[in-house]
């Protein structure tokens, strides 16, 4: 019997390592850009838990085509990615269901120069440079939109910073006379910096973010990703009621002061910036525009054919 016993312990440690382990949800500048929030708030409430999802983390991917690969290759193949990524995805082959919608709205972007620059206004760009964060990004696109409205296009030379710290550098370098900004640092330090425009005045519907899931996924285990779209929409609507809280879950995750998040969040609550799934037809038009303006989309692309509805209430769908 001891045998036994010492067998059976020794096969229930070797086996240990192999035990199944908790799904990371793949979200897209988790913890970065405040539309993830939600998702702050689902882990901090026990939401994944509580609709019977063994989801522990967030695999925070850092945008493009890493974060939709890294989707796919995962154990959980649902994930919250930049809707650009996902029709750059979806037109290389890749079988994609987009089904929610993450956010209709780009947030506190801007573009900003610096104290006594004498630059008040886009206008005041006409032969001067303006950065953004990287090639085909939604900086670009919506630096090029803007200026293609205000009738600039060719009158401002326009350059890619790797990121929105190097674009700070070189704004604070001289190199650049304006580039792109947000928060923390836009609301924390205000008298470091000109805001020139915010993102939301060329582009008031971009929805940019978008949850996906991969179609073999959805047939096989459509319980699971009816919960994931269920916590999604309940952790937003805790949000929404609970602003307190909700900031408080934010300054936790985002490594700020208590004080700092009831600084940073109200317009937020003003923008509605964090969307409850449903889609709107004009964002998701407005993400196909920028990718023509930008070079990274030739032709027609149809939402429709990969947007499915059937996970969000009756009174959330649309009629594309």
């Amino acid at each position: 019997m001891k045998t036994f016993g010492a067998l059976a312990l020794a096969a229930g440690l070797l086996a240990a390592p192999f035990a199944a382990r908790a799904d990371k949800l793949n979200v897209t500048q988790y913890g970065r850009i405040v539309a993830t929030l939600p998702w702050a708030v689902a882990l901090e409430r026990g939401m994944f838990r509580e609709a019977g999802l063994d989801v522990d983390g967030v695999n925070a991917g850092a945008g493009g085509g890493t974060s939709v690969r890294n989707m796919l290759a995962s154990s959980l193949p649902i994930g919250e990615l930049s809707s650009s990524a996902v029709v750059a995805a979806v037109r290389s082959g890749m079988p994609l269901k987009v089904i929610w919608t993450a956010s209709d709205h780009v947030g506190e972007l801007a573009w900003a120069a610096k104290p006594g620059s004498g630059i008040k206004s886009i206008r005041d760009l006409v032969g001067k440079k303006a950065g953004f964060t990287n090639p085909k990004s939604t900086t670009e696109m919506i630096l090029r939109y803007a200026l293609a409205k205000e009738g600039l296009t060719g009158k401002v030379e326009i350059l890619a910073m790797g990121g929105l710290g190097p674009a700070l550098t070189a704004l604070a370098q001289g190199a650049i006379a304006a580039g792109t900004i947000n928060d923390p640092l836009m609301t924390l330090e205000p008298k470091k910096f000109d805001i020139i425009f915010f993102a939301h005045q060329y582009v008031p519907k971009f929805s940019w973010s978008v949850g996906v899931v991969t179609p073999e996924f959805a047939a096989r285990e459509p319980g699971k990703v009816q919960a994931m779209v269920d916590v999604h929409r309940k952790a937003v609507s805790f949000i929404y009621a609970n602003p307190d809280e909700a900031a408080k879950i934010y300054a936790k995750i985002w490594e700020v002061s208590k004080s700092e998040a009831d600084l940073m969040l109200p317009k937020y609550y003003e923008w509605k910036h964090w969307s409850t799934g449903e889609f709107s037809k004009e964002g998701l038009g407005t993400v196909l525009e920028g990718m023509r303006i930008v070079g990274d989309l030739d032709g027609p692309f149809d939402w429709s054919r990969i947007v499915d509805q059937s996970f969000l209430p009756q009174d959330k769908r649309i009629a594309f």
